[in-house]
């Protein structure tokens, strides 16, 4: 399987990140890899994605393209234990965009380089899930939402149901492609099914945007402001009512803009907490078996100079939380 700008994560490379103990077996010590996912008797299909494009076609900070690495170092060192075993999971490796970035020059450029993205991403989608294998994606920004859920809704031949904890509805207009409008961009080609979005911030959702998704009675949301300023609703019952109106194929998007104090393009001084992140990604995990996670817009350094460690470790327990929600 030839994929242009798609490195595989080799041995040496895992042998490198394990830092092992004596007495413990880590998970970077029995998950698969490479190119032969099909092949694989894992379950679970993990990809990178190290691009910023996409945040920088809609005007934001560079850095989407950083959080892969560090989830990497942070996931392989995860125990293996019964709860969690390592013989379930592939890691195939990244795609990486470094290079198209660095021909990029306006807003123009990176709008039109993030479909060149969309046509990479979007077969190898489609492969893992003919494939039969649920695929966790990691890293980059909210465009490759778009190429996600194009790629799973043509290997199950239907409309892709979607929840999304996120700021930002991302359903903006199609003005070329970037991280606020592949929403509306999967609903325009018909990939797109039910949108439920948990968390919108009143302050950064247009008038015009929310008034367009209120014409399809198929897009459902819940303001942050009305789960804790107004209480009307509590978090576990948004959630829940978003669950049972899932139907069909259904994928799960993690936008890290939406969580507080997570270091992202978008980075929120007041969103949920990462406790509230872990118990979604379990949650939708658990009950709708769903084809897809996504989790995006979280970086380890972003192009203004700061810095977060904890960014790899927190997306690794994201991870492994809806590893296991499937899995019990």
């Amino acid at each position: 399987m030839d994929i242009a700008n798609f490195k595989y994560l080799d041995k040496e490379t895992l042998f490198t990140l394990t830092h092992k103990r004596e007495g413990e077996i880590k998970i970077g010590e029995k998950i698969s890899y490479g190119s032969d996912f099909e092949n694989s008797t894992a379950r679970y299909v993990i990809i990178g994605i190290e691009e910023s494009i996409g945040v920088k076609g809609n005007l934001g900070k560079s850095g989407t393209h950083t959080a892969w690495n560090a989830f990497l170092d942070a996931f392989v060192n995860v125990q293996n234990t019964v709860r969690l075993a390592g013989e379930h999971i592939h890691i195939l490796g990244s795609f990486q965009f470094q290079e198209i970035f660095q021909e990029c020059e306006s807003t123009e450029d990176y709008r039109e380089k993030v479909s060149l993205i969309d046509d990479s991403i979007s077969p190898l989608i489609e492969k893992i899930s003919l494939a039969g294998k649920r695929v966790i994606i990691i890293g980059g920004s909210h465009a490759n939402a778009y190429p996600i859920i194009k790629g799973v809704s043509q290997a199950k031949n239907a409309p892709v149901s979607v929840i999304n904890m996120d700021a930002h509805a991302d359903f903006r207009k199609l003005e070329g492609r970037h991280s606020g409008n592949p929403f509306s961009s999967a609903r325009h080609e018909g990939f797109l099914g039910p949108y439920h979005i948990l968390g919108l911030h009143e302050n950064y959702n247009s008038q015009t945007m929310l008034e367009e998704m209120s014409k399809q009675k198929d897009i459902q949301w819940y303001f942050y402001e009305d789960i804790y300023l107004r209480n009307k609703i509590s978090f576990d019952k948004a959630l829940h009512h978003f669950i049972e109106n899932t139907k069909g194929i259904a994928g799960i998007e993690l936008d890290m803009d939406s969580v507080e104090n997570v270091l992202s393009s978008a980075m929120t001084p007041t969103g949920f907490s990462a406790l509230e992140a872990r118990k979604y990604a379990y949650n939708t995990a658990y009950q709708l078996k769903p084809s897809y996670f996504h989790i995006c817009e979280a970086a380890a350094k972003l192009d203004n100079g700061l810095e977060d460690p904890q960014t790899g470790k927190l997306l690794s327990y994201l991870v492994t939380d809806f590893i296991k929600g499937l899995m019990e």
